[in-house]
């Protein structure tokens, strides 16, 4: 399983996913420049043959070659950010293959100043792909090799003019893999913040499972502990003491009904519920999402136990609803204490509002409709109201009225 299966519960809308995907393809456009840069120098010798009485074959070959190494810088940028799932990973058989063509297309130019531009525009973008110590080792030599072909070059140019003209394709290349570098560090570092928030959020749900799984342990531990033990004693004495044994028994019976009432208390939601503590979950998985969540009259808020718990359980159904069935950037939850002339003079109002509602493809089975219409019972059962609508300016808000 990869990563993004491993996390996909905690980005159920995608929308990580999608802006990752699109960031990538931006970067590709922008670096592919390069690439395309790289064609242009030979056909701009190309076109000045005629002019400068240079040798027609060495330029039309040099455009030809200029062609499979554009093709194969391309597909290492591609490959350098992580479009065939190898960020980073970069083989070493595409690498040298372009750097050789790209000195091949150096022996054939004739005019230093694109022969010496033709190589810093491969090294703007060979030099960032690779180990540092093989970049370090490229760059050296294809500083050298503008002056092992300086005798090929039919163009004549003296000490002074030669050594300026490469230090200007140096300064230029410099500036170029600056660019490079900037669009390079931006990529990893978004990478990096987006595989961080894939981590929390899964840490966010390791945790959760084990909490769960801690207080299972704590629930039936003991009751399965001592309904092991009676029923072995009663077992043994079925036959010496009968009317112990029956009464060994009944007390396994009361034990298992215990053991099962916990255990229905746990999956519902009701043991031990902290308001408090599953407000802040629920704002931590969300802010994990993108969605800033802002809680209000929580502070200082005294309810009976059984009222917050029923709080804690429309928090938490609401929470999941704006994770799964919105695009939500904000989220308001917000307590209120107040009075209703049907419900009582002691009224607790909650409401989870997000600020984006997602549309539902028509037949989804996959909807909330479920746990509303479960959550609606359980406030009904305890003479509250839930409600659950649309906004007029495209949001969605979950109220619950429950009397105290």
């Amino acid at each position: 399983m990869n990563q993004d299966e491993a996390v996909a519960g905690t980005d159920p809308s995608g929308r990580t996913d999608r802006k990752l995907r699109v960031t990538r393809r931006l970067i590709l456009v922008s670096m592919a420049l390069l690439p395309l840069l790289l064609i242009s120098w030979p056909v701009i010798e190309l076109l000045g043959v005629a002019q400068e009485g240079l040798s027609l074959w060495r330029s039309v070959a040099a455009t030809v070659v200029s062609l499979p190494l554009a093709v194969l810088l391309f597909l290492l940028i591609r490959r350098r950010i992580g479009f065939d799932g190898g960020a980073g990973d970069v083989p070493d058989g595409k690498y040298w293959a372009s750097l050789v063509l790209a000195v091949l297309c150096a022996v054939l130019f004739q005019n230093p100043v694109t022969m010496t531009l033709m190589l810093g525009s491969w090294w703007c973008i060979g030099v960032f792909i690779g180990s540092r110590r093989r970049a370090v080792l490229v760059t050296v030599g294809l500083l050298a090799t503008p002056w092992l072909l300086w005798p090929l070059s039919p163009i004549e140019l003296h000490l002074i003019p030669y050594a300026l003209v490469w230090l200007g394709a140096i300064l230029w290349s410099a500036v170029m893999a600056g660019g490079f570098l900037v669009t390079i560090w931006m990529w990893d570092l978004t990478l990096d913040a987006v595989n961080g928030q894939r981590a929390r959020a899964q840490l966010a749900v390791s945790e959760e499972r084990l909490r769960f799984a801690r207080d299972m342990h704590d629930l039936l531990g003991h009751s399965l502990s001592a309904l092991a033990v009676k029923s072995e004693l009663a077992g043994r004495l079925v036959e010496r003491a009968p009317e112990r044994a029956v009464a060994e028994m009944a007390e396994v019976q009361d034990l298992a009904r215990q053991a099962l009432q916990q255990v229905r208390s746990a999956v519902s939601g009701y043991r031990e519920v902290d308001l408090s503590a599953e407000v802040g979950s629920v704002r931590e998985v969300l802010r994990v999402n993108g969605t800033d969540v802002t809680v209000t009259g929580l502070e200082g808020l005294e309810v009976p136990a059984d009222k917050a718990g029923l709080a804690a359980w429309v928090v938490r159904e609401g929470g999941t609803n704006v994770l799964r069935h919105s695009d939500a950037t904000e989220c308001r939850i917000d307590f209120s204490l107040t009075k209703d002339a049907a419900l009582g003079p002691n009224v607790l109002v909650l409401e989870v509002f997000n600020d984006r509602v997602r549309d539902r493809p028509s037949g989804d089975g996959d909807s909330s409709g479920n746990g509303l219409s479960g959550l609606s019972e359980r406030v009904a059962m305890a003479g509250g109201i839930l409600s659950a609508a649309r906004t007029q300016d495209g949001g969605f808000l979950l109220r619950a009225i429950v009397p105290l």
